[in-house]
């Protein structure tokens, strides 16, 4: 009896060993996870562009800017990820506005291409957006002989936005991002010095592409 449980407790050291080695081993071939929770923040540099001839003179004045974005959100395994952001757009390049700006707050989702042995994980994102841009200042004519006036214009509608990217992970859970979007409203409520404006189709579309990081409160392997 005490040999047999001699050999058996020898037999269970050496799983053990082998099992811890094993794990050990998994761990550190493991190079990134996008489970969990994770922050990410972006610096971007992009263009507006629309099809309205209202908003098109302003537009070709000063079309570019620059912008950040900050989001976090949860990933559910390797390859879904769900996020909240909001963004903020710059397009007063020229110093000659008062305010021209294009700000978005959404919701996200995420879908993740490789695996936890790939240093490199590119991705495909969608967002729903409230966007909202301001104007101030531009001149305004009130109907056909009317008078010309200055003030702020503001619209504000849904946005939605398709990108891609990919992220380099330094560690498991830290990583430097390259990311590119599209974003495209068509609906927008359009308010020039708080009254209202009957003006139809009046679409804006944006593409950036931006840089940043990406933490993620997980494992530490």
């Amino acid at each position: 009896m005490k040999t047999s449980i001699k050999y058996f407790l020898l037999a269970f050291t050496a799983v053990t060993v082998v099992m811890a080695s094993t794990t050990n081993i998994q761990s550190q071939d493991i190079q990134s996870d996008v489970s969990g929770f994770h922050i990410n923040l972006n610096l971007h540099y992009g263009q507006w562009n629309t099809s309205s001839q209202f908003l098109e003179g302003i537009r070709n004045y000063d079309p570019n800017g620059y912008g950040i974005q900050l989001s976090g959100g949860y990933g559910f395994n390797q390859r879904m990820e769900a996020f909240l952001h909001f963004s903020y757009n710059d397009f007063n390049l020229s110093g000659d506005w008062d305010t021209y700006t294009h700000t978005e707050a959404g919701v996200g989702f995420r879908y993740n291409f490789g695996a936890t042995l790939s240093k490199i994980r590119p991705f495909l994102d969608v967002q729903v957006n409230m966007s909202a841009l301001e104007m101030d200042r531009i001149f305004y004519q009130h109907g056909t002989g009317g008078p010309r006036v200055e003030g702020k214009l503001e619209m504000e509608g849904i946005t939605l936005a398709g990108g891609g990217g990919l992220r380099y992970f330094f560690k498991p859970w830290f990583a430097g991002t390259i990311h590119a979007r599209y974003h495209y409203g068509s609906d927008y409520d359009m308010f020039f010095e708080g009254i209202e404006l009957n003006l139809p189709d009046q679409d804006v579309s944006q593409f950036d592409v931006g840089i940043g990081v990406a933490w993620y409160f997980g494992k530490r392997f």
